[in-house]
């Protein structure tokens, strides 16, 4: 890294990207964009303008899209003060981005700052979580081999084996509620527990089956990270 002008900047002598992450918040004035290193990080801000025609706002995400080309990032997780602003800003970042990245939003929070301690948090534990190489058909096993929700109950299982922080699916026991909810199938992640595994409950109806995840975390707080990354993929 000796001679790079910043830990997050790509080597273009030997193609290292040393960015392990990538996040963006709006508050409606200003676009903050972090590039989260393995040690230290980089943050650039522009000013939003607003215009009849919106081409100062095209020029400020276009240059967003330019840092993050030059980083190499392929995902970039975005959050914003309100709902509203979450959405528009995702939706520039799409429509301006230079090459294929994958956009995440994520919670609301209420400054720049509280954004970024959340997605170093984020971003580091999962640079050092172990990775597994496995089938995701391979993952759902257990002793209980009915999963409700016929194929979409097993389409929403296997979104979770995709992950590569995830060991093995077990479905459990199926509960009958005392009335049907509405909503059709789906899949609810409770909690981690001590030991990072993941909680989950699979819904059908009046029928519920209980679902665990055995991640590659190997404490409740690396879980709750490997939960919100699995969130995303539902």
């Amino acid at each position: 890294m000796a001679g790079l002008p910043s830990p997050a900047a790509f080597c273009l002598a030997c193609g290292t990207r040393n960015a392990i992450g990538c996040g963006l918040f709006c508050d409606g004035s200003n676009i903050y964009l972090f590039f989260i290193a393995e040690s230290g990080c980089e943050t650039h801000t522009f000013k939003v303008y607003n215009d009849e025609f919106e081409i100062s706002k095209r020029n400020t995400f276009e240059l967003v899209a330019e840092r993050m080309h030059e980083r190499r990032m392929d995902e970039v997780v975005i959050s914003a003060i309100n709902e509203r602003i979450l959405l528009e800003t995702a939706e520039w970042v799409k429509r301006t981005s230079i090459h294929d990245v994958s956009v995440i939003t994520t919670d609301i929070f209420q400054s720049a700052n509280e954004f970024f301690n959340a997605i170093s948090k984020y971003f580091r534990t999962k640079k050092a979580l172990k990775r597994v190489d496995i089938r995701p058909d391979k993952k759902i096993r257990g002793a209980h081999t009915t999963v409700i929700g016929g194929k979409y109950g097993l389409k929403l299982l296997h979104r979770l084996a995709v992950c590569e922080y995830v060991k093995k699916i077990v479905p459990g026991v199926i509960e009958a509620k005392g009335t049907a909810a509405g909503g059709g199938v789906r899949l609810k992640l409770s909690r981690s527990d001590e030991n990072g595994n993941i909680r989950a409950m699979l819904i059908d109806g009046a029928s519920v089956q209980k679902i665990l995840v055995i991640t590659t975390a190997s404490s409740a707080e690396e879980g709750i990270e490997v939960k919100k990354i699995l969130e995303s993929y539902l």
